[in-house]
C-alpha cells in the first residue's frame, strides 16, 4: 500500500557540506552555495547550473523532468530521490536485471518497460536510442574516459558525470540527484539516515576479542571473484567492526582460487548479487567443506531491495545494519522495521511480511546459521 509522502523532519535535520550548497542556492543566494560545497546557482529565467562529481558545470533549463541512467546504480537512486519511477525514461539492462523479481519491479512495474537500449557494453551509449526518449539529462560514468561522454555531448545532449565506489562519492551523488530533480528536502532525509548510521557503527563497541573476519563474493558461479581494498565491500566490512582478508588486493575487486579461499579460511561469507551463486552452493561443494563458514553454516546470500545492497546506493544504511546483525549475533533487532520505514519514504511503500522476507532473502538464507526472525 502505498502511503503519504514523509518528510524530513520526522527523520531529524541535517546540514551535510554539500547539500547545504544545493538548498541555499535554491533560495537564491549563490555565494553561499558556493561556499559550502556543491556550486548550483540560482535559477535565472527558470534555468538552473549544477556542478557533477567530476567538477563540471552543466546548464539546464530547470529541473530535470527526464532522466535516463547508464550507470548500473544510478536508476533506483533517481526513483529514491525522486520519491517515485516517472522521471525514468531510460536504464542500464543491469540495472533492469536488479529491478526484475524484486520489490521495486513489483510495486512498480512499469520499471520494467523503462527502455533499456540506450547503452551498451562497457557503459558505451547508444546515442540514437537516448535521444529517442528526450531526455532533460543523462546520467554517465564521467571518471571513465570521454569515449563514453563525448558522444553524448557532440550531440547536444546535457550529460552529468558521477565517480563512484566511496561513501563521499555516494553521498554527494544523492545531493546531486537532489539539485537535478529539484528534491533537495527527500535528498537530505537519506543522507540523514545514512549519517545516522554511520555515527552509531562509529560510536559502537564491539569487545576485546579476535575481529571477525567476512568475505565478500560477487556471487558469480564460474569463479571467485572478491571485494578487494578499494571496494566499498571492504569499507563495509571495517565500518561494522570486522576484517577483510582480502584488504590486501589493491582494487575494488579481485580473482582468487579455492586455494586462496581455504588459506584464508573465512569466518563469514558474503554472496553479492551479481550472480546467481546461493549459501547451498557452497554447503554441497565437497571442495569447500572444512572452511569454517562452510562448517558453521555462516555463508549469506546478500539482501536486494529497490537495488542490490552490496554496492553503494540509497539502502547502504540497512546494509550495514545487516552485516553488523550477522557479524556480532545480534540478529539486528528492529531491521524490518527500518526497511518498512525508510522504503515508506523511498518508493511511498510499505513492503508486507512476505516482501520483507524475499527483501531479506530469508528463503535462500534459511539454512544458515541465526537467520531465524532475523531482523525482527
Amino acid at each position: 500500500m502505498r502511503t503519504a509522502e514523509r518528510t524530513g523532519a520526522e527523520f531529524g535535520n541535517l546540514t551535510r557540506r554539500r547539500l547545504l550548497g544545493g538548498v541555499l542556492a535554491a533560495a537564491a543566494i549563490p555565494l553561499f552555495g558556493a561556499a559550502c560545497g556543491r556550486n548550483v546557482a540560482a535559477p535565472v529565467d527558470g534555468g538552473l547550473t549544477v556542478t557533477d562529481l567530476t567538477g563540471q558545470r552543466i546548464e539546464l533549463r530547470g529541473p530535470t523532468r527526464r532522466v535516463v541512467t547508464i550507470p548500473m546504480p544510478a536508476a533506483s537512486m533517481i526513483v529514491a530521490v525522486n520519491g517515485g519511477p516517472e522521471v525514468l525514461v531510460g536504464m542500464n539492462a543491469v540495472s533492469r536485471t536488479a529491478i526484475e523479481g524484486s520489490f521495486l519491479g513489483e510495486v512498480y512495474p512499469e520499471l520494467l518497460d523503462v527502455p533499456t537500449d540506450v547503452a551498451g557494453t562497457e557503459f558505451a551509449p547508444n546515442v540514437e536510442s537516448v535521444l529517442s526518449v528526450n531526455p532533460d539529462v543523462v546520467i554517465q560514468w564521467g571518471d571513465r574516459g570521454p569515449g563514453i561522454v563525448d558522444p553524448l555531448r557532440n550531440v547536444g545532449l546535457s550529460v552529468v558525470g558521477l565517480t563512484y565506489g566511496t561513501q563521499q562519492d555516494l553521498e554527494d551523488t544523492v545531493a546531486l540527484y537532489g539539485e537535478l530533480l529539484d528534491k533537495q528536502n527527500r535528498a537530505r532525509v537519506i543522507l540523514d539516515e545514512m549519517q545516522r548510521g554511520l555515527d552509531g557503527l562509529r560510536a559502537a563497541e564491539h569487545g576485546s576479542g579476535a575481529v571477525p573476519s567476512v568475505l565478500y563474493l560477487r556471487g558469480a558461479l564460474d569463479g571467485l571473484q572478491v571485494g578487494g581494498g578499494a571496494s566499498y565491500n571492504h569499507f563495509v566490512t571495517e565500518l561494522v567492526g570486522a576484517r577483510n582478508p582480502a584488504a590486501g588486493i589493491d582494487a575494488e575487486q579481485g580473482t582468487i582460487d579455492t586455494e586462496q579461499l581455504l588459506a584464508w579460511d573465512p569466518d563469514l561469507i558474503l554472496l553479492g548479487n551479481f550472480g546467481p551463486m546461493m549459501p547451498e552452493n557452497m554447503y554441497a561443494d565437497p571442495a569447500l567443506a572444512t572452511l569454517q563458514a562452510v562448517r558453521r553454516r555462516r555463508v549469506y546470500k546478500v539482501p536486494l531491495g529497490g537495488y542490490r545492497w552490496d554496492p553503494p546506493s540509497q539502502e547502504s544504511p540497512l546494509m550495514w545494519q545487516w552485516l553488523a546483525g550477522l557479524v556480532h549475533g545480534t540478529r539486528a533487532p528492529g531491521l524490518r522495521d527500518d526497511v518498512v520505514r525508510q522504503y515508506a519514504f523511498m518508493y511511498a511503500v510499505e513492503p508486507n511480511a512476505a516482501q520483507l522476507d524475499a527483501i531479506l532473502q530469508v528463503q535462500h538464507n534459511a539454512g544458515s546459521a541465526d537467520y531465524v526472525d532475523f531482523g525482527h
